[in-house]
């Protein structure tokens, strides 16, 4: 993996790390949010790509306001659009896939319709769908919690951030402890400090997670129904943090979408479980 940053036309820099094989198809991976360039899922699909027939080059940009990014105030997911395009033209990129992971799954979504010649294939895991039409029911406290508005996300994140920079190890073992039982069972060894560093980078500024959840709050402005773009969602039954009524309701609209159903897995799980069927589609076709 390598720590990048680039230069943007309104003078923000952008931080985005790599994980896979330079000369392999490109796939941008959106991470949630809370959210950071460091993934433990990047890295697990790094390492089934290194096995697999088709090697994958997979980029992992922070949204503003995370990380190594600069934050755009009054963002929107059309904004968003524009960065990953000029993102992708700054690394000589011409046509990509997108992976949106819970709350990167808004803005994946939002690529595809507004690219659709430069996009190949869309998955979400696990995504959150239009709070305006589908409401809170179901969603976890701490989503309910940052939704009331920015002054809740900013105690929120603040709070989570000052457990992380007290003892990122200790917050890191106390986290994976309390997964259930099988995701928790997924994080091997290996992962445990990308996942410290996703913590602490996650922790870094408070006006990434603030912004996302005041552009979760608003309409979408996104014509499902005119997505061309191949679109698979992945999402468990057992998901306590986002429900799976929300990736019904996405792939009742977008035409010729995919849902795969899970059981028993969790958030974390999931998303974790389902990277070998998540490799077979990004290099399929």
């Amino acid at each position: 993996m390598s720590d990048c940053t680039v230069m943007l036309s309104d003078g923000r820099k952008l931080g985005f790390a790599e994980y896979g094989q330079s000369d392999g198809e490109v796939v941008f991976v959106f991470h949630g949010t809370p959210g950071a360039r460091f993934q433990i899922y990047a890295t697990r699909l790094e390492s089934i790509a290194k096995e697999g027939p088709v090697p994958l080059r997979i980029i992992v940009p922070e949204r503003p306001g995370y990380g190594l990014s600069d934050a755009k105030e009054g963002r929107t997911l059309e904004d968003w659009c524009q960065d990953i395009e000029a993102l992708a033209d700054e690394l000589g990129v011409e046509r990509f896939s997108i992976v949106g992971i819970s709350g990167g799954g808004p803005f994946a979504l939002a690529c595809a319709y507004r690219m659709p010649t430069r996009v190949r294939k869309i998955a979400v895991i696990c995504g959150l769908g239009p709070i305006d039409i589908l409401g809170q029911e179901g969603l976890s406290n701490e989503e309910k919690t940052c939704l009331q508005g920015p002054e809740f996300t900013r105690a929120y994140i603040t709070q989570l951030a000052n457990m992380v920079n007290a003892d990122p190890d200790r917050f890191t073992a106390y986290y994976i402890s309390n997964l259930p039982k099988l995701d928790r069972e997924l994080i091997s060894d290996d992962l445990v400090p990308v996942f410290k560093q996703f913590a602490i980078e996650a922790a870094r500024q408070v006006e990434g997670m603030i912004d996302d959840y005041v552009i979760f709050g608003q309409p979408w402005d996104i014509p499902l129904q005119k997505i061309q773009v191949p679109v698979a969602f992945w999402h468990s039954e057992a998901d306590h943090i986002v429900p799976i009524r929300h990736a019904e309701y996405l792939a009742s609209l977008i035409p010729n979408a995919e849902l795969h159903r899970m059981q028993d897995y969790d958030h974390t799980g999931s998303v974790l479980a389902v990277q070998l069927e998540l490799y077979d589609f990004l290099t399929s076709g």
